[in-house]
């Protein structure tokens, strides 16, 4: 028979297998801006997945200029399994260190367009930006000759990404080579506002160059509009890059005589997909792959945008040819998979039913093995209890003429009678074993336990809400949550912690890990077997939660195998203790996880001569995740002098309560203390760093007075704003 299951799995597995459609691959493209030529570059791209024999699936995301969200893109893309990455460094700098990540991770990556202060790339392809300096150099250069003055000037962009930098490389290297020429370069950024500033800026100095070179046709347009608006659009020579077709691009301008010549930065799109394929399949390729570009002059404008419109219409064509591939692609693959499940299904139903008799057999053969078993265990049982009951009268009758002489008083005399209470729950155990064949009646009563246990969970959130509010107005106590479905076991941990701790109390871990995330205390004592949630799946939730990451969990069980303990280490706690455990050795564990957290927030308070890596090495990835969202929130709002921590609260998802005790247990200070540490330290960057006055500064970072930024600053640095510039 088990031959015969296994041959009907091969089967399944075979006919599951022929269902899979062939593996597509799939690329994920990062942009780092928006702009005509990128959208150009996309069409290209999404165009060209079926250009190839092999399946593709191209993803296209933007990280619209910011560097950190492109990080973040590039590691959770990684993590999730891309088959390669196409990557627009949004600066030269910021991504490299994502960059390595992704290589550690087996991921190939091509950088197009830009590259990264980084080696730990698979290919690059792109535009020769130094060839485009050159180029845009060498005419220029013949339209100075033409001028009295030959004044050049070269309006950079942003020296931090790369095209920026190699343009402005082989333009001023050209220049170099002709002393004649006056040529001078400005730093600017990307944008055409910046690029006109800087030109009107040197019109009225007097400085009005006869030929201008900007780093993309956008900054181009930005000077013609700042010549033209100085009188003087008809004297400067205005020269670009990208050389897109379409209204407001950079071809048009030199047909309407605004610029002088554009040069073509080249996108082909098809070229990056087809490198793509070669790296995936295992095929021979370049690691450096540049594309060429020409210039576009009056000379040859005409042509230049004849072919361009042509191939502009082509690929909006192979755009629509793309998007029906992708419908009758869909169709077909529904259809096959209809077949597939069709005759998948009939030869589940052969099996289903040669395993139902089977099963139906080896049940009837158990049958009689659990009728045989259950009459041993009935006896073993009966036997065992009985041989229990002489100590356990032994023991019932002297703890009960104890509690009623009331020879003890206080907290000794509830632990004894928590004593007597449990020598009577043990006698029940006791006579609950020798009613061991009375099943249904059994089921019935674990039934109305469950539903009790409920109803008590209820009752004792909302009393423990209760004394977290009522707490919130009195002296501040370290709090420990105690979880545990045995009302007893509360007690008697309530009674050896409460001289010493705030104690709050759960009966399951879902109404415990309310109260986690309600209260955050300052650790946890949970049991391990318990109703609705248990205590390794609360225990997981909470290290999983970034609210309550961060709080030490002891597990209490009577679970005490090696592998037992070890599950209860894989989900997250920190201590472990089997019962029946020692009082003293249970508070020496809380002891020393408190200590430990305690000198963890004196290290990421004051330093402790650690330095910022052995800082996050110290904190959990949630933990540190929990302090980057709140110092990015911050950081947002900081110039604001009337945020309060209800609104930082809530941007962040949490309460008041929750923000305070998370953000105090991690620092060793408050919200309001973190608000003010962080806008002390941006003052003395801006101190170091500008001109500005100390009251610009107080209120730039968010002081209401800057009288009240300069006690502030005192009382931080020992000195006064003023004396610390100095």
């Amino acid at each position: 028979m088990k031959h015969r299951t296994l041959a009907y799995i091969i089967l399944l597995v075979a006919l599951l297998s022929a269902c899979t459609d062939a593996p597509t691959y799939r690329i994920a493209v990062l942009q780092c801006s928006e702009g005509n030529w990128r959208s150009k570059l996309n069409k290209e791209l999404l165009a060209a997945q079926h250009l190839f024999d092999q399946p593709v699936e191209v993803e296209i995301l933007n990280c619209h200029d910011q560097s950190a969200v492109q990080v973040r893109q590039i590691d959770s893309l990684a993590d999730a399994g891309v088959d390669l990455l196409v990557v627009a460094p949004n600066e030269y700098a910021e991504v490299a260190e994502a960059l390595r990540r992704t290589k550690q991770k087996g991921v190939p990556v091509i950088l197009f367009d830009r590259k990264a202060e980084s080696d730990d790339y698979t290919a690059f392809i792109g535009g020769d930006n130094v060839a485009v300096g050159s180029l845009a150099a060498a005419y220029a250069l013949q339209l100075a000759a033409q001028t009295e003055g030959r004044r050049v000037l070269e309006i950079a962009a942003l020296q931090t990404t790369s095209p920026a930098r190699d343009r402005h490389r082989g333009f001023e290297a050209a220049m170099r080579m002709h002393p004649e020429v006056n040529y001078r370069c400005i730093l600017g950024d990307w944008d055409d506002h910046h690029a006109g500033a800087h030109l009107k800026q040197e019109i009225d100095a007097g400085r009005c160059p006869d030929v201008v070179f900007c780093h993309s046709d956008f900054m181009a347009m930005g000077a013609y509009r700042a010549a033209r608006d100085a009188g003087v659009a008809d004297r400067v020579k205005i020269i670009g890059v990208d050389g897109l077709p379409g209204p407001g691009e950079g071809i048009e301008a030199v047909e309407r005589g605004l610029f002088a010549a554009t040069c073509v930065y080249p996108t082909q799109g098809e070229k990056i997909i087809r490198l793509a394929i070669d790296i995936l399949e295992g095929h021979p390729y370049k690691r450096e792959n540049y594309l060429h570009g020409i210039v576009i002059t009056p000379d040859n404008v005409d042509m230049v945008a004849s072919y361009s419109t042509e191939m502009a219409r082509q690929g909006d064509e192979l755009l629509t040819i793309h998007d029906k591939l992708e419908e009758y692609f869909g169709l077909y693959r529904l259809q096959h998979k209809i077949i597939y499940i069709g005759a998948l299904a009939i030869v589940m139903l052969i099996v289903a039913f040669v395993l139902t008799w089977n099963a139906v057999r080896q049940l009837r053969r158990a049958h009689r093995r659990m009728e045989s078993l259950h009459r041993e265990q009935s006896l073993f049982y009966t036997n065992a209890s009985h041989q229990l009951k002489t100590p356990l009268t032994l023991i019932e009758g002297p703890v009960g003429q104890l509690v009623e002489r009331h020879v003890l008083d206080g907290d000794n005399q509830e632990l004894l009678e928590i004593a007597r209470r449990n020598i009577g729950q043990m006698q029940s155990v006791l006579s609950g074993v020798l009613e061991f064949g009375k099943d249904p009646a059994a089921a019935a009563v674990a039934d109305a336990t469950a539903l009790q246990a409920a109803d008590e969970a209820e009752s004792i959130v909302k009393d423990e809400h209760l004394k977290m509010l009522k707490q919130e107005d009195q002296e501040e106590l370290q709090n420990i949550l105690v979880v545990d479905d045995n009302a007893d076991m509360r007690r008697y941990l309530r009674t050896l912690l409460a001289s010493r701790f705030y104690v709050l109390e759960a009966s399951d871990g879902q109404s415990g890990l309310r109260l986690a995330r309600e209260s955050v205390p300052d650790l946890i004592v949970s049991d391990v077997m318990m109703p609705i949630m248990d205590g390794l799946e609360f225990c997981r939730t909470l290290k999983e939660d970034f609210i309550t990451s961060h709080i030490p969990i002891i597990l209490l069980t009577a679970r005490s195998t090696e592998a037992q303990q070890m599950e209860g280490y894989e989900h997250g706690a920190d201590a472990y203790l089997t019962k029946p455990f020692s009082a003293s050795l249970l508070l020496s564990r809380i002891d020393n996880l408190l200590r430990s957290r305690q000198q963890l927030r004196a290290a990421v308070k004051e330093g402790g001569g650690m330095t910022a890596k052995e800082k996050d090495e110290k904190l959990t990835t949630q933990d540190k995740l929990f302090l980057d969202h709140l110092k990015e929130a911050i950081g947002k709002h900081l110039a604001n002098p009337n945020l309060k921590m209800d609104e930082l609260g809530e941007e962040l998802g949490i309460s008041r309560v929750q923000l305070y005790r998370k953000v105090k247990v991690l620092t060793g200070l408050s919200p309001v203390e973190l608000l003010r540490q962080m806008r002390l330290e941006r003052g003395k960057t801006l101190l170091a760093s500008t001109t500005k006055t100390v009251a610009e500064i107080a209120y730039e970072v968010g002081f209401g007075t800057p009288s009240y930024f300069s006690a502030c600053f005192k009382k931080q640095y020992g000195k006064l704003p003023m004396d610390y510039r100095e």
